[in-house]
C-alpha cells in the first residue's frame, strides 16, 4: 500500500468514526472498530460489519467520555478555578483520554483493569486537540489519525 493510500484510508476511517459517532454513546465502539481495522489491517468498508460486533461494551465507556467532557468544560470555561488547577485538570482529563484510547481493543471484562497512560499517545491527543481546536472541520476525521496513533503506540 503506498503512503497516499493509508493516508486516505485512514482518513476514510476518521469520517466512518466521526458517522458512527453522531449518537454521543457509540463514540467509544466506533472507535474501537477503528482501531481493530488498523490493527488486522483490514479494508476500511469492513469498519460497519466490526462496529456491529463491538458496540454494546462501548455505550458504557461511551457514558463514562461524555461525564469527562462535560467535567473539562465545567471547570475550564464555569468554575473561577486558579491557573493551576486548571492546568491539572487538563492534564488529568489528557491521561484519562489516553486511558481509554487504549481501552477500546479490549473485551468489556479486560476494560476494567486500569493500566498507565501512554506519553506519546497522550502527546497526540493534546496535539488532535489543538488541531481540532484550531482548524474545526478537521473534527469530520481526526479519529482516524488517533486510532492509527493509539495502535502505533500499542505494546505488544
Amino acid at each position: 500500500m503506498s503512503r497516499v493510500e493509508v493516508l486516505a484510508d485512514t482518513l476514510l476511517l476518521g469520517l466512518f468514526v466521526f458517522v458512527a459517532s453522531l449518537p454521543v454513546v457509540t463514540a467509544f465502539s466506533a472507535f474501537g472498530a477503528a482501531r481493530e481495522v488498523v490493527r488486522c489491517e483490514l479494508p476500511v468498508g469492513r469498519f460497519w460489519s466490526v462496529l456491529r460486533v463491538r458496540w454494546v461494551p462501548g455505550v458504557v465507556f461511551g457514558l463514562a467520555w461524555v461525564a469527562l467532557v462535560i467535567d473539562v468544560v465545567v471547570v475550564v470555561t464555569v468554575l473561577p478555578a486558579p491557573l493551576p488547577v486548571r492546568v491539572a485538570v487538563l492534564t488529568a482529563s489528557a491521561a484519562i483520554g489516553a486511558s481509554m484510547l487504549a481501552q477500546p481493543g479490549r473485551t468489556s471484562r479486560g476494560a476494567l483493569k486500569f493500566e498507565a497512560p501512554r506519553p506519546m499517545l497522550m502527546a497526540a491527543l493534546v496535539v488532535a486537540a489543538v488541531l481540532v481546536w484550531a482548524l474545526p472541520p478537521l473534527v469530520l476525521v481526526i479519529a482516524g489519525p488517533l486510532a492509527l496513533a493509539a495502535e502505533g503506540t500499542r505494546e505488544g
